[in-house]
């Protein structure tokens, strides 16, 4: 029998017909730990959207997707269009659709910057997913990838004390892509922001620790829904990724020089 109470109506003005996930390959803890080994073709990784952040097999240099291409960044800071059968074994992509628009003017610093994109998503909802492209002019960028690492593989934060290439580029045109994950998602991936460059000529880029950008606009999308596809490899069945330091992914986001 029905109670009169399972008759009522169900608020259904949160449901959208349309919900356009963050896709991610692995987790970050697996990455922190040294599981390295490429487990999605990039051709596939590209089914899931057109704007992302990640790394390579053998965290072979910084992985970063804009306008539905897959780029690598070079120990100098230079950049190749990846291969579609390249693989890596964590990245986070999205489809970036016309979203809320932000102007930004100067933003001297990067802490300013995610201060500025806070502001903004506190009046959305820090709880759930964004992704952000901001296309702007820079007088400068600091940015890093790392060196091809041989088996056995060393923990990301050991890999940063000798194989971390760091860089700086001035007076330039580009794109921050730029991912959000609220801090109840932390291990999974990095909580906060995380900022990948490319240059608009696709020539320079890398993972992002500081900006000085003097003008640039914003898109941004909020979602509230994630896919999670895990790695089959014996490396993530058995890694106790509890054991991932939350120093180790500091030091992963903000590198190991510091």
């Amino acid at each position: 029998l029905m109670t009169q109470h399972s008759l009522r109506p169900r608020d259904v003005s949160g449901i959208k017909e349309k919900r356009e996930p963050v896709y991610q390959i692995s987790t970050l803890q697996s990455l922190i730990l040294g599981n390295y080994y490429g487990c999605l073709y990039i051709e596939d990784l590209l089914k899931h959207g057109d704007t992302g952040i990640g790394t390579f097999h053998a965290v072979a240099g910084e992985l970063i997707v804009i306008d539905g291409h897959c780029y690598r960044i070079l120990a100098d800071g230079s950049v190749l269009e990846a291969q579609p059968l390249d693989t890596t074994p964590f990245a986070s992509i999205a489809y970036l659709e016309e979203g809320h628009t932000i102007k930004f003017g100067a933003m001297a610093t990067a802490e300013a910057l995610r201060e500025a994109l806070d502001d903004s998503i506190e009046l959305l909802g820090p709880n759930s997913m964004y992704v952000v492209r901001i296309d702007g002019y820079f007088n400068r960028v600091a940015a890093r990838t790392e060196l091809y690492q041989h088996e056995p593989y060393k923990p990301f934060a050991k890999v940063l004390e000798t194989d971390e290439r760091r860089f700086a580029f001035e007076n330039i045109e580009g794109s921050l892509v730029c991912f959000y994950f609220p801090p109840f998602m932390d291990g999974v991936n990095t909580p906060g922001w995380h900022f990948h460059f490319i240059n608009a000529a696709r020539t320079l880029g890398g993972h992002v620790f500081d900006v000085d950008m003097v003008r640039g606009t914003a898109t941004l999308n909020k979602t509230d829904r994630f896919i999670l596809d895990l790695p089959s490899n014996q490396a993530f069945q058995y890694a106790d990724l509890a054991n991932a330091s939350k120093d180790d992914i500091h030091k992963v986001e903000q590198g190991g020089g510091d």
